[in-house]
């Protein structure tokens, strides 16, 4: 039984499965600890900030498997980058109907967090399926 298991997928699975909060935490709590691995964790690690990265037909592919609102409500916790970067992928429409869940009536910070969670756990199982790609390096250009 020589099984080799490779412990930075393992761990890295794991905190995809926390919120945001608690991804912070644990890997704040992993650099006091082991700086390095807390580096690795972090490049490995996809986010809701990794949405910058999409391109329109990969957005295309997402909305597939999420509701505009649930988008709206996530992008309420997303920095101004990834907010602008999806937001004018859209047509004027579509972006107005996003805008609207985005400015709409006041919702409790858990929501928005679960809003992404749902959406990140479709792009993860997209990625993970290849059928989108979410990379970092500016450099490689996907055709």
């Amino acid at each position: 039984m020589n099984k080799k298991i490779d412990g930075l997928k393992q761990a890295i699975e794991m905190l995809q499965g926390l919120d945001l909060a608690a991804q912070q935490s644990l890997i704040a709590e992993i650099a006091r600890k082991d700086p390095e691995m807390a580096i690795k964790l972090k490049q490995n690690l996809v986010t809701f900030d990794d949405l910058k990265y999409l391109t329109v037909a990969m957005m295309k592919r997402l909305l597939q498997d999420i509701d505009l609102d649930v988008l709206g409500l996530a992008l309420r916790g997303a920095n101004k980058e990834v907010t602008d970067h999806i937001l004018n992928m859209f047509s004027i429409n579509m972006k107005r109907d996003v805008e609207d869940y985005l400015k709409g009536k006041p919702r409790p910070l858990s929501d928005v967090l679960e809003a992404q969670k749902k959406i990140m756990d479709v792009v993860i199982r997209l990625r993970d399926k290849g059928e989108i790609v979410l990379s970092k390096d500016k450099s490689e250009r996907y055709v």
